[in-house]
């Protein structure tokens, strides 16, 4: 079952750049090229970052972290971070086991927006 990762942080004060440099260059020389990997994103709103990535299953995201590549990330971030990053694993309900989004009508509403009664946009 496909599985998404989501790690959530407060940069601190004039780190900001170099956490959003680590999180980019871990996407694309780690991520990227590890088993099982299916999408990687860093997003930052002020100095909040979110890195999202989806797998294919929780087996490559166990791999994926018991590299000593990935835990020197992680080492990285402590200096970077106001506190400890929330990160959870959520495993992907309904037909969406490939990680891709799953819209109830079999494909994405033309204007882009949310489906029918999917939520506010």
């Amino acid at each position: 079952m496909a599985v998404f990762r989501i790690l959530e942080a407060r940069a601190r004060p004039g780190a900001l750049d170099r956490l959003a440099e680590l999180l980019v260059r871990q996407n694309e020389q780690v991520v990227s090229s590890a088993p099982g990997a299916l999408f990687a994103q860093a997003l930052r709103s002020g100095d909040q970052v979110l890195a999202v990535s989806s797998w294919r299953s929780a087996d490559d995201v166990a791999r994926y972290l018991d590299q000593e590549v990935t835990q020197r990330f992680y080492r990285a971030l402590t200096d970077l971070l106001m506190g400890t990053p929330s990160v959870r694993t959520y495993e992907v309900l309904g037909s969406g086991d490939d990680g891709a989004a799953a819209w109830a009508d079999g494909g994405a509403p033309a204007d882009g927006g949310a489906p029918a009664g999917g939520g506010a946009r």
